[in-house]
């Protein structure tokens, strides 16, 4: 079995089909599909990870011009998460959330991720009642891309006064220190 970093087509549909069709122009999809990724095509049933990082940044790139790149893939994060509410799977995982609360879904986001790709692992350490660190083997080629979704997420399922802070360990780690307001939400 190959340990090819990949990403599942739900993921890219959930982005590319569901929320960003209309903004993307003949010209971006075309380098979309030399990269790799052909959108007027059935999507296949994975992309390298690879793939999926140079395709989200040429979008985040020609969507958010005026954006520096981690927050356009922050951006592009909080659109995923829009168009995987829209899912059957996006919108059970998101009721699901809004029932077990931020700190019991905060430990659940390798399962989340896992969804999404065959990569993502996390580890939770709380901190407090409204506080936790949150560890991720993120790459630093998706940086900002992990705050969006979290960021859309737990507002999705009723989290108020979210803050995040980003401390990157090394090329493929980084933790968050996720913050929110009511401890009983």
């Amino acid at each position: 079995m190959s340990n090819e970093r990949v990403i599942f087509s739900n993921t890219v549909d959930s982005l590319y089909r569901r929320t960003l069709d209309g903004a993307l122009t003949p010209e971006l999809r075309a380098r979309l599909k030399a990269l790799g990724m052909d959108l007027d095509a059935p999507l296949l049933a994975a992309y390298p990870h690879a793939v999926w990082v140079q395709c989200l940044d040429e979008t985040g790139r020609a969507l958010y011009p005026d954006l520096p790149l981690d927050e356009a893939r922050r951006q592009l994060a909080r659109r995923m998460i829009e168009g995987y509410a829209q899912t059957v799977m996006g919108a059970a995982v998101l009721a699901m959330a809004r029932v077990l609360g931020p700190m019991r879904s905060l430990a659940r986001m390798t399962h989340n991720f896992r969804s999404g790709n065959n990569f993502t692992e996390t580890r939770l350490t709380p901190v407090g009642p409204t506080a936790a660190d949150l560890w991720f083997n993120e790459p630093e080629a998706t940086e900002g891309f992990v705050e969006g979704v979290l960021e859309e997420g737990l507002h999705r399922i009723g989290v108020r006064g979210l803050t995040l802070t980003r401390t990157r360990q090394g090329p493929e780690s980084c933790t968050y220190r996720v913050q929110w307001d009511d401890p009983s939400a």
